[in-house]
């Protein structure tokens, strides 16, 4: 942990973030099923889902370049409040326009809240122990993937969707709060302009370009998954839930790993692991095959994510820190826009399986890429 008073900084900063990821969370595996039940068919549910993605890709860059010129918690305030508006759109959405256009700012809320938290990680780290207090922080999110999933499908199940938005909103809330007391880390605002070559980190694009390969089979299994697991009368939370808890208990593991052996060969044993995962998961069934599949993309997913983000991180100095996470999440939602859209014409067309065994492939591609190259700390 940092020394006080950023530990004190780090817990409300933990804090906050595990009530944002929750509010997003609770909505995961159910907005599939809120889609299919408003009619809306197979092939543009993958596509109006995944513009929550595309609308973050959208704005990680800018987010980005303004964390390192405007500060990290205006961009945080900014994320939450968004997210405590967009579950109350989804109450008076109607058809694909409108669900389309709820899932656009959504979007917009996890690109800037994120991109932020991260650099105020960052901030607080000292090098050495980069990878263990990344670890942590990102613990925060996989807790919130253990219970959330599981909580917004039965609340549906028992009252229906319009409790499930009005409780995502009230977790939201907890959020802006929290943010509202957090103090500004970043140590010196740089005076970038904003140009298109401003908006990324051209020493953060192998790492991110790896990540990205691994978030084409993440976009394909968080939006396909409660439907592949309810053909199988299987429910999906389960994976939600051996994913979010195994992963939560990989981060620390991991970061410190990543510290004492090097990012390239935790984000390489990630990557293999998270294909493997990918191949359970489209040739078993059943909920044993489910729970298998989660745990083993947990301890991938968990190690090769760990490791990547620190390593965005070593490659730029202090003054780019907004601007390599920027890029690094930007990476992110590529991969999970991709994937969720290449999904959607994956599973009308050759079902569920190939599709899942294709995404196995992208993240052996980027295991290959994380062997090739070694990073170099800079910051």
């Amino acid at each position: 942990m940092p020394r006080d008073p950023a530990r004190g900084t780090f817990r409300l900063l933990w804090w906050g973030a595990l009530a944002f990821f929750f509010s997003f969370f609770l909505l995961l595996a159910a907005l599939p099923l809120y889609a299919r039940a408003a009619g809306i068919p197979d092939r543009a549910i993958g596509g109006v889902l995944g513009a929550f993605a595309f609308a973050a890709m959208i704005v990680r860059p800018w987010a980005g370049w303004a964390a390192d010129r405007r500060g990290r918690r205006p961009l945080m305030l900014a994320g939450a409040v968004v997210f405590l508006a967009a579950p109350l759109g989804y109450t008076t959405a109607a058809g694909i326009a409108g669900l389309l256009a709820v899932r656009l700012l959504h979007g917009c809320g996890m690109g800037l809240y994120p991109t932020a938290a991260s650099a105020v990680v960052a901030d607080l780290a000292s090098p050495e122990r980069r990878g263990a207090l990344m670890g942590r922080f990102l613990a925060a999110p996989n807790i919130a993937m253990a219970f959330a999933p599981l909580a917004g499908v039965a609340l549906v199940e028992r009252a229906g969707f319009p409790p499930l938005f009005a409780l995502a909103a009230a977790v939201a809330a907890l959020a802006v709060l929290l943010t509202l007391r957090l103090p500004e880390t970043a140590r010196r605002l740089a005076p970038l302009p904003l140009t298109p070559r401003a908006l990324v980190s051209g020493a953060a694009l192998r790492p991110s370009v790896i990540l990205m390969l691994l978030m084409l089979g993440y976009g394909a299994q968080m939006t396909f998954l409660p439907l592949y697991a309810q053909s199988q009368d299987v429910n999906a939370g389960l994976f939600f839930l051996v994913f979010a808890l195994v992963i939560t208990l990989v981060r620390d593991v991991a970061g410190r790993l990543t510290d004492r052996v090097g990012r390239r060969a935790v984000a390489t044993a990630g990557l293999v692991l998270a294909a493997a995962a990918l191949v359970v998961l489209a040739l078993g069934r059943g909920a044993v095959s489910l729970m298998t599949a989660g745990t083993l993309y947990g301890v991938g997913f968990g190690a090769a994510t760990t490791a990547l983000i620190a390593w965005c991180v070593d490659v730029v100095d202090p003054a780019n820190r907004g601007r390599a996470l920027g890029t690094y999440y930007t990476a992110l939602e590529i991969g999970i826009f991709l994937g969720s859209l290449g999904a959607g014409f994956g599973v009308e067309a050759l079902g569920f399986a190939p599709t899942f065994l294709a995404a196995a492939g992208a993240a052996l591609v980027g295991a290959g890429l994380a062997l090739a190259g070694a990073p170099r700390r800079r910051g």
